[in-house]
């Protein structure tokens, strides 16, 4: 097999780069890259303030992760609070059934969102619990991985984000982690690089 032809396909939000990590190839979508090897090309569409809308739906690849969400409800939170969570889910769901129709037999690995390093009023808390169990409804139903973004986090907010709400260096480990670890259930034998 040629795996010169593996293809990355990183996509979503500031959850994946490099820029809140103060390290050049500290975010999570270039930690992961590097474990994967230099036989992996990848193709990155991260950018920070990307909202669902903002996924490319025309690119492949043969691992695909994605982080999305959490701007969608920073700037549409009062929306949401009033009128409930569903319009968020719907578009979701959408997003990850597209995605999956253009990556029939890619590995895709979707991350939930974690609770920001400030308070949030029990109404936006429980907003949050149900997007994450609404990502990982979606996960299942087109055969993703969901990386536990938001457990993983749990009690170490402090650690992990900075501005109260981007991935430090810690946290972007820990997400690069959480990759790592759905890769390995399809490659029990994979070696760190």
């Amino acid at each position: 097999m040629n795996t010169s032809s593996q293809v990355y396909l990183a996509l979503g939000d500031s959850m994946s780069i490099d820029d809140y990590t103060q390290v050049d190839g500290g975010g999570a979508v270039a930690q992961f890259h590097r474990y994967l090897g230099e036989d992996w090309t990848l193709i990155d569409r991260t950018a920070d303030g990307a909202q669902m809308q903002d996924v490319p739906l025309d690119l492949q690849g043969d691992v695909i992760t994605l982080t999305i969400g959490g701007n969608d409800l920073l700037w549409n939170r009062e929306t949401y609070v009033r009128d409930g969570i569903q319009s968020f889910l719907w578009e979701h769901e959408r997003l990850l059934k597209n995605l999956r129709g253009a990556n029939p037999d890619a590995l895709m690995i979707i991350g939930d969102i974690y609770h920001p390093d400030a308070q949030l009023t029990e109404r936006e808390l429980e907003l949050l619990k149900t997007v994450n169990r609404g990502i990982r409804a979606h996960c299942m139903a087109i055969a993703a991985e969901h990386a536990p973004i938001f457990e993983t986090f749990r009690g170490h907010e402090k650690e992990y984000l900075c501005l109260n709400i981007e991935p430090n260096l810690r946290g972007a480990e820990a997400i690069a982690q959480l990759f790592r670890q759905c890769w390995e259930k399809y490659h029990p034998h994979a070696s760190a690089h």
